[in-house]
């Protein structure tokens, strides 16, 4: 990553697995193309059974994002990149703001940085999400 680059780093290709029983897996290109695919396996998927999908995004310089999508939370309309965006926020807080915000599992960033913190503010500032 360039911190000196005009333009932000577009995604490679997004990876998704389903984890609640239902063998299913795609992987697409652009976030646009991976909301219709969770928008369809949240249709399908029943809330009360804690549906939910892991998912890995790659990026044109091989920096990586990987995290879990819960199906069980309503979502009025399924945005990826809003979610993301969001996790990355929380992450690039301070330590002990980010404590409550953070699911358990929290996302794996593999992104330079010296630690989550300044890994997460740099790919809000860097990658085309």
């Amino acid at each position: 990553m360039n911190p000196s680059a005009s333009e932000k780093v577009d995604i490679s290709r997004i990876l998704m697995r389903r984890l609640d029983g239902v063998a299913s897996n795609a992987r697409v290109t652009t976030i646009e193309a991976a909301n219709t695919v969770l928008q369809h396996w949240a249709a399908e998927a029943a809330p009360a059974d804690g549906a939910r999908c892991a998912f890995q995004i790659e990026f044109e310089d091989g920096g990586r994002y990987e995290s879990h999508f819960d199906f069980g939370k309503p979502h009025k309309r399924i945005s990826l990149a809003q979610y993301v965006r969001k996790q990355l926020a929380a992450l690039a807080e301070p330590k002990k703001a980010r404590a409550a915000r953070i699911p358990e599992e929290a996302p794996v960033l593999s992104l330079p940085g010296a630690n989550v913190t300044e890994s997460a503010r740099l790919a809000l500032e860097h990658y085309n999400i």
